[in-house]
This record gives C-alpha cells, structure tokens and sequence, in this order.
C-alpha cells in the first residue's frame, strides 16, 4: 500500500477541476497537464508537468514513462508532446519572470525524473 504522501500527483491527476487545487500547489493546468511547484525546490524555478489522467489511459498507465511506451504509440506520443507544449509555455512564464525579477535570463533546463520519487 502507498503511502499518501507518495501518491499526491495520481490524486492531483485526477481532479476534475484542478483549478480547486491551492495556489501554493497549482501553477497553471490545461485540458491535458498540470503544472505545479515542487514541494522541494533545487532551484529558483522548480516546476513538475504532469500529464491528467483522461481516456484512453488510466493513472498506471501515466505513473511513469517506462509504462507509458507500453501503451499505443501514437496515443503516448500525444501524450509527450502535451507535456512538451506545456513545457514550452511554462519555459517562457519562467523567461519573463528572470526578466521581471533579475533583468536577465539565463538557460532553463527540461527533463524527465530518471527515477520517479513519487507515483
């Protein structure tokens, strides 16, 4: 059995309406991601993407990339490039906010969890 903590993003995942999510947790959600501030930043901009869990996939088949290549190609494929449109949107938020706050920006970096910490 999972521990809570462990499966908060499967929870999030599944909400029908994201927006009921706290401000502090939810930075900005679409048809099909969620955009939220990690719990634990390792630096300034911190942000995880997760895909919602919607037809045709379940919340097994989203826990993790290794799962995800399992399914139909062209359905995960839409999947990844969801998350890599949001990535973009959020990359851009994040540009303006260096140059609002710093007057600078500087090289953001996007990427998988290697290894999941959470479900």
């Amino acid at each position: 059995m999972s521990s809570p903590n462990l499966t908060i993003f499967r929870a999030y995942a599944q909400k029908s309406n994201p927006a009921s999510l706290p401000p502090s947790v939810l930075l900005s959600h679409s048809e099909t991601c969620l955009t939220l501030f990690d719990a634990f930043p390792k630096s300034i901009f911190h942000f995880l993407i997760v895909p919602r869990v919607r037809p045709p996939f379940n919340m097994y088949q989203l826990a993790n990339l290794r799962s995800l290549l399992k399914c139909e190609k062209s359905k995960a494929k839409e999947i990844l490039t969801d998350l890599s449109q949001e990535a973009d949107n959020v990359k851009k938020l994040i540009e303006s906010e260096m140059l609002k706050k710093y007057g600078f920006k500087w090289e953001v970096w996007l990427g998988f969890h290697a290894v999941p910490s959470m479900e």
